[in-house]
């Protein structure tokens, strides 16, 4: 299935400076660029709705607003084909000069009443300290056309940094950290100073406590910190709230373009993952991170994006990091995105831990191009899983410099891709030089018709004046396959091996009055020691009536117990067990499998990526004769045993695909003399 975009609208921010299109982050003089905006249906009319922050807007002053475009289907967010920001449906205005609202936007119910609420950064307020920042939180009225109000001022919360120039509130997520069913909040402030490390950052993690409140008023008062540690690095931005590890708690994911691993390493830019224990807790460091990728290249900013999906279909989440200046071969500031795979461990590491190792690398397409400054995972074409999306800001089109450009790489299957953009299977560039279009990428179904549609900002566009920036949509148009046009196919057989399923289960087995022997254990007397479970047979097989695959699994469990009398003399015990189990998967990929072919269990192997066993070991002490009052040999022991074992079935080393360079790319040139429908 090709795959084609129709431009439908382009919106323009209001001012000269607004930069409408994506806010961009300064610390020590480094850019990093945020995101283009969010897509949500506020007004519950079943439509999406675009949400923007313009962190620059009015005039120069850099006071900041949010604006709101009611979506009505059709990819447009009114029927002109060019739009103002000031035609939003809704404007809210920050507060004053240099405050830099709508730097951040975050959407969630805060209350939990079925309305999407806003939460917006606005990382130059005065009100705490000098440029310490604030986040603004707005309840959704649900009234037409009062939804929110029209300032700041009027939030219905505000929380303000606790550091002067910290820019606290220059990135935010949601997730529900603590596992309550609130949204919890995670505010970045990039210039935090910690300790003797100026501008290293840090992040601010806030319980959601309900109404009245919500949250406290002050970064003080957070219920943790997680602090940067190096210099100038800007730790707080692009944080990505997602389950890595499938544990069922949020756990956090964070880009770092400037963090510098040692001095031959300045810039190189980090990937930090935050393991949460279950009560929303962190480590609260990046030096105590649970995992650390890096990059291997000076100045490369692996990073500056950062996305996550399962591209591969092993049931795992997958990362994706952009690296703008990375130069391969020599070539500079060409950039590359770089593709790290979940080994689907349940502790860390989960990936490679560097750039040099990534499992895949997708590089730009010219010096210069910037690519990676922005990425995006979506599933656009429906088939082989979620694909992606890249930016590459300062794409020259002939002599017109810095037009910018998106690239889309479809997801070959198993999570294949091209390894280059001028392989890509579509390429959408900017309208004119200094654009800078795909300075932020969004997706979203904008016309209901189950297709993926595009949002691309370009934050430097001059069409509202100079340096307004725009945002563009992008509907989906499904076309058949075009033979016999373009460039001729490259194809080259990949042999891989192929996770056709992958679960996740718990055993239990409990037993009473376990006999421990010919031993007298006197009253007083205490047990412990180690268990230790390995799997001794895993065997893959269909149920041709159920159609389901199961794995027979035989375990073997091994105790080594100690008893501690009253006088402190030791009983050691030894004991062994076999446990049996037939375990069902519910995962099995591909998922267009509607049957499973028994075939299939062809090579199929089980790897047993973790195991573990905990066991609750309760003593029962030798009981008295009831005639003479002796001790008798009746010890025994109670255990509750759990055992925990992710299994995946495997097909090694097999011929899934032919992988194929596009048989047809075009490029969408968006150009004003092009009559938009």
């Amino acid at each position: 299935m090709a795959v084609n975009f129709v431009r439908q609208q382009r919106i323009d921010g209001e001012n000269p400076v607004d930069r409408f299109g994506a806010y961009s982050i300064e610390v020590d003089g480094e850019v990093i660029i945020g995101a283009t905006g969010e897509v949500a249906d506020i007004n519950n009319d079943g439509f999406l709705d675009l949400i923007v922050g313009a962190g620059f807007a009015e005039n120069g002053e850099d006071i900041g607003k949010v604006y709101i475009f009611f979506g009505n289907g059709t990819g447009r967010f009114d029927g002109s084909p060019i739009l103002s920001a000031a035609d939003a449906d809704i404007i809210i205005e920050g507060e004053n000069p240099g405050d830099f609202f709508g730097a951040s936007v975050a959407i969630t119910d805060i209350n939990n009443d079925g309305l999407l609420d806003l939460v917006i950064g606005a990382p130059g307020t005065d009100f705490a300290a000098m440029n310490a920042g604030s986040v603004y939180v707005f309840l959704n009225q649900g009234g037409t056309p009062n939804f929110f109000p029209s300032s700041a001022a009027s939030a219905d919360l505000r929380i303000d940094g606790n550091q002067a120039f910290s820019q606290f509130g220059s990135f935010i997520a949601t997730g529900d950290f603590n596992n309550d069913g609130l949204p919890d909040l995670a505010v970045g402030a990039p210039v935090f100073d910690v300790g003797a490390a100026p501008d290293a950052g840090a992040i601010f993690t806030f319980f959601n406590q309900g109404p009245p409140t919500f949250f406290p008023t002050s970064a003080a008062s957070a219920n943790q910190t997680i602090f940067g540690a190096v210099t100038d690095e800007g730790f707080g931005v692009n944080i990505v709230p997602v389950d890595i590890n499938n544990d069922g708690f949020v756990d956090l994911v964070v880009g770092s373009p400037l963090h510098s691993p040692s001095l031959a390493l300045l810039s190189a830019g980090a990937v930090y993952i935050f393991l949460n224990d279950g009560l929303g807790n962190f480590p609260t460091s990046i030096t105590t991170a649970s995992q650390t990728i890096t990059g291997s290249q000076a100045g490369m900013q692996l990073g500056s994006c950062i996305d996550i999906a399962d591209l591969g279909g092993d049931g795992d989440l997958d990362l994706i990091a952009g690296a703008p200046q990375f130069n391969p071969g020599g070539a500079t500031n060409q950039g590359a995105l770089f593709i790290f795979f979940n080994n689907g461990s349940l502790t860390p590491p989960f990936f490679a831990a560097n750039s040099d190792l990534a499992d895949a690398r997708i590089d730009g397409e010219n010096p210069d191009d910037f690519f990676g400054q922005s990425c995006h995972i979506a599933d656009i074409d429906l088939v082989n899983g979620p694909d992606i999306l890249v930016g590459a800001t300062r794409f020259d089109v002939g002599t017109a410099e810095n037009v910018g450009a998106v690239y889309l790489f479809l997801n070959q299957g198993f999570g294949v891709f091209a390894s280059n953009a001028a392989n890509a299977d579509l390429r959408i560039v900017g309208e004119q030089a200094g654009d800078r279009f795909g300075s932020g990428i969004k997706t979203g179904d904008l016309t209901n018709d189950g297709l993926q549609d595009l949002l691309i900002g370009a934050r430097l566009a001059n069409f509202g004046g100079e340096d307004s920036g725009s945002i563009y949509s992008f509907i989906q148009q499904v076309q058949p396959p075009v033979n016999g046009e373009g460039r001729r196919p490259h194809c080259e057989q990949v042999i891989a091996s192929r996770v056709i399923a992958d679960e996740i289960f718990y055993i239990e087995d409990d037993e009473e009055n376990i006999p421990i022997g010919e031993i007298i254990v006197p009253p007083g007397s205490t047990i412990d020691g180690v268990v230790t479970v390995t799997v001794l047979q895993c065997t893959p097989r269909i149920d041709p009536v159920l159609d389901r695959l199961f794995a027979d699994l035989v375990f073997m469990v091994q105790k080594e117990l100690t008893i501690t009398t009253p006088d402190e003399s030791l009983i050691p015990l030894e004991f062994g067990m076999r446990l049996q189990r037939s375990l069902e998967f519910r995962k099995s990929f591909p998922s267009v499998l509607e049957a499973i072919d028994p075939d299939l269990l062809v090579g199929l192997e089980c790897h047993i990526v973790r195991i573990a066993g905990t066991d609750v070991v309760t003593l029962n002490p030798s009981t008295p004769n009831p005639v003479t009052g002796e001790l008798q040999q009746d010890a025994s022991f109670d255990e509750e045993l759990t055992v925990l074992v992710k299994v995946k079935l495997v097909q090694e080393r097999q011929l899934i695909m032919q992988a194929c360079s596009p048989t047809h790319q075009v490029d969408i040139e968006v150009t004003t003399s092009n009559n938009v429908p």
